[in-house]
């Protein structure tokens, strides 16, 4: 159902059409066919203009576009002369930037870069269509635990030090042998260390604490190394 007909169901005036020439850059050639096909469902005016899996797909283009969806290529330099270029020859057009699940970014760096928006490839069905609208009002967007690293939750010592233990691989009875706590304490720490970082597994906040420069992140990580230097190890033989 398009974004008029939601309105419509709903009782509200139908969503103002956006123009938008759409260009779109990346190693995924079904990603162009994807973005217009959603934006359209969105109720956005597209029209594709360019697609490719580089720099070279925005250059020589007759129509400047107004609308960039950019994959996230391995390589961060080639991201970073994409991003020039658009300030240069492009300037205010919105900038969407698609990222793969666990990838790290700088969202300081990416803001600064001129990028309006970020979307999860596994989110770009729900989110690339709300994203390109909040970027035209002006809003930056991004996945919670990316705008989370720029000001993360506050952890209790206590939950900061079983969380790195946690992380470093020791078992919930390990930690609890070496703080001399309870086992069902560790577990209430640990969940409430999960609630707080918006995360459900030690997999989701292993990949947190590595993506974070900030306090928290440096926190656990030297709780990790301290564990790590003392932890038992097997007689040889």
């Amino acid at each position: 159902m398009t974004g008029p007909r939601r309105a419509e169901l709903w009782g509200l005036p139908a969503a103002r059409p956006v123009g938008h020439v759409l260009a779109v850059v990346s190693d995924d050639p079904t990603l162009a066919g994807r973005a217009a096909e959603l934006l359209d469902a969105e109720g956005l005016d597209v029209r594709l203009e360019a697609s490719g899996s580089g720099l070279e797909t925005l250059q020589g283009l007759q129509r400047r576009p107004t609308l960039l969806v950019i994959r996230s290529p391995e390589d961060r330099r080639a991201l970073d002369r994409t991003l020039r270029y658009v300030e240069r020859r492009a300037p205010g057009a919105i900038v969407v930037v698609v990222i793969a699940l666990g990838e790290r970014i700088d969202l300081g760096l990416t803001i600064a870069s001129g990028v309006n928006a970020l979307v999860r490839e596994e989110d770009l069905d729900v989110a690339l269509g709300p994203a390109v609208r909040a970027a035209a009002c002006g809003q930056f967007s991004a996945p919670t635990d990316l705008l989370r690293l720029v000001q993360p939750p506050a952890l209790s010592h206590r939950e900061r030090q079983i969380l790195g233990l946690a992380l470093a691989g020791l078992s919930n009875a390990e930690i609890a042998d070496r703080l001399y706590i309870a086992p069902s304490t560790v577990k209430t720490h640990i969940s409430a260390a999960y609630r707080r970082l918006g995360v459900h597994s030690r997999r989701e906040a292993t990949a947190l604490m590595f993506a974070s420069d900030h306090a928290l992140g440096r926190t656990v990580l030297a709780t990790l190394k301290l564990a790590d230097e003392y932890a038992p190890t097997k007689e040889q033989p």
